[in-house]
């Protein structure tokens, strides 16, 4: 939780007013002598925009839930010869005519 509070620039005392928490309660927290309630949990995770999960440290996946774009950085067409490359093209036309696309 500290280093996502300095993260923001933040001091225990701003982070605990925007929680609605005490500066101590931070502190303790962060200093491992108390372990916060459920609710709190949830305050804290909301606020940074990370899941409970990252919080206690069993991922290193701030928010599963943000979407991820994969792509394949390479493309198989390039590995055809000149004539199989055509003949892929011409079988997308003639599928894309088939179904009425246009392109």
């Amino acid at each position: 939780m500290r280093a996502l509070r300095e993260e923001q620039g933040l001091y225990q005392k701003d982070l605990a007013e925007k929680l609605g928490l005490t500066q101590k309660t931070i502190s303790n927290n962060e200093n491992n002598e108390r372990f916060p309630d459920q609710k709190t949990l949830h305050k804290i995770a909301d606020f940074f925009n990370v899941s409970i999960d990252f919080l206690l440290g069993r991922t290193e996946i701030r928010n599963p839930n943000a979407i991820v774009a994969a792509h394949r950085s390479d493309d198989p067409m390039t590995e055809l010869p000149e004539s199989a490359r055509q003949s892929v093209l011409s079988f997308i036309k003639l599928v894309k005519e088939e179904l009425g696309i246009d392109d």
